[in-house]
């Protein structure tokens, strides 16, 4: 399997000065933006605090943001734009523009009309603009992790029902995978789209799978006996189509042929409660199955299926010391790593205190599959991140990340009777930096190498620097 460049994904030299010059502009836009102290330079009396402390750049809505939600009723927005540079090696220099536009409207039931347990969602994306591992490099390790066909799709549109205090909890809908399955928590903050949904499921499912940006048909069970352990399956249309092909997100089809996919969870988290002391961290391992006639990407093979398996672990290893109040606490959110709570004790009475979320973590993913159906049949990815690093700015989140992707025996040999060299494996190394200017808006410069685009020596190693700006409404 050879990453294939159409010539219409190449730049013309026209666009590719106006990416350039953009990708300036819009650099030392930002960064001023990111460094400044938006706050620190208002008076406490100044009308524009409220808005830099809401929760988006369209304010409070004169008070309906908050009576909605108070009914159950939260409508979200918002834009990520980007800029990449291709400075050495890949395909060609040069730079391309990448943009998302997403919305949705989340229905709390239980608010609404006293539902109990019920919810519902539904997002919508606008991509724009080209793929920097398409257009400049020609990697699988997609560059952008909001990358994809210019369109508007519908991603998620589910109905969820809880029971039982919430140990039970029931999907269905178009939903997509990589919403709550084989992710990472500390590996979010990074951009190369294999930190999210990894490229042991894209490059080896048909179509890339159920993950950004394509949802599909499906229904997901999860039960959580305890609040440390968490067991979910779900299952999924097997063929989601190419990007181009199910333009809108409403290309459905249910049989045998096409195929289903399973996937199978387990998560233990550690120091999660309030009473709990220690250093929080949680565990994942999972399988999937893919079934139909796409199953095997290599050879097409209905024989057997496919299938693989992985590893997931999330660790925190140092915390800050907390510069909180006495009598405030921190509750554990398993979605968000950095929100950890706990609690001191002492020999007269317990005392809760706040909990720093600031600290260095650390996560991990390992994966196995059949190397003779599928592209990719070993991968593995770390990484370190610190949040509050840099004095004054404890919001912000620094990281570095590595992920290698190794070619199975099948696609290793197709590769080389196509001509290609050195054919192996391709490795990714991102440095990262998460600014968060307001509540609503935030600045993430980005460094990435990718070491054998594609898996092979055709190209050079690239060095492809980036910035990010995404705002919330």
């Amino acid at each position: 399997m050879k990453l294939i460049l159409n010539e219409n994904s190449r730049k013309t030299p026209a666009n590719v000065l106006f990416g350039r010059l953009v990708h300036a502009a819009f650099f030392f836009f930002a960064m001023a933006m990111a460094w400044a102290e938006p706050q620190a330079i208002l008076d406490e009396e100044s009308p524009a605090k409220d808005w830099l402390n809401s929760e988006g750049v369209t304010g409070e809505w004169g008070g309906l943001r908050t009576t909605l939600q108070d009914h159950g009723v939260e409508i979200f927005g918002g834009y990520t734009a980007e800029v990449w540079g291709n400075t050495a090696g890949g395909i060609e220099r040069g730079a391309v523009y990448t943009g998302l536009l997403d919305f949705g409207l989340n229905l709390d039931f239980e608010k609404t009309i006293r539902w109990k347990g019920a919810s519902m969602s539904t997002t919508w994306l606008w991509l724009s603009g080209r793929d920097a591992s398409e257009d400049l490099v020609g990697n699988f390790l997609t560059i952008s992790n909001i990358a994809g066909y210019e369109t508007l799709r519908m991603l998620e549109l589910w109905f969820q029902q809880n029971l039982f205090e919430d140990k039970i909890s029931l999907r269905a809908g178009q939903i997509t995978a990589d919403s709550e399955f084989v992710i990472s928590d500390y590996a979010s903050t990074f951009i190369n789209g294999t930190f999210g949904w990894p490229a042991f499921l894209y490059m080896n499912l048909p179509a890339g799978g159920p993950g950004y940006p394509m949802g599909t048909l499906g229904a997901r069970l999860a039960v959580t006996p305890v609040d440390w352990l968490t067991f979910q399956s779900a299952a999924f249309q097997g063929n989601v189509y190419d990007q181009d092909v199910n333009k809108h997100g409403f290309r459905w089809r249910l049989d045998g042929e096409n195929g289903f996919l399973f996937l199978n969870e387990g998560q233990v988290r550690w120091n999660h409660r309030i009473e709990e002391n220690g250093l929080p961290g949680q565990a994942k391992a999972g399988m999937w199955i893919q079934t139909g006639k796409l199953a095997d990407v290599i050879s097409e093979s209905t024989n057997s299926g496919n299938y693989g398996w992985y590893f997931i672990l999330d660790q925190m290893l140092f915390r800050e010391p907390s510069s909180g109040t006495a009598g405030t606490a921190i509750h554990w959110d398993k979605d968000q790593p950095a929100n950890i709570g706990g609690a001191a004790k002492s020999f007269k009475a317990p005392v809760t205190v706040e909990k720093s979320d600031q600290g260095l973590g650390w996560f991990g993913r390992i994966a196995f599959t059949k190397e003779d159906r599928n592209f990719l049949n070993f991968y593995f990815d770390t990484g370190l991140n610190y949040k509050g690093l840099i004095p004054g700015r404890d919001d912000d989140t620094i990281g570095l990340a590595f992920a290698y992707a190794q070619l199975g025996r099948a696609s290793r040999c197709s590769l080389i009777e196509e001509g290609s060299v050195g054919v192996g494996s391709e490795m990714i190394l991102e440095l990262t930096y998460q600014c968060q200017v307001t509540p609503w808006f935030s600045v993430q410069p980005d460094l990435q190498y990718i070491i054998d685009p594609g898996g092979t020596r055709d190209f050079n190693n690239a060095l492809v620097l980036g910035v990010r700006a995404a705002v919330t409404f």
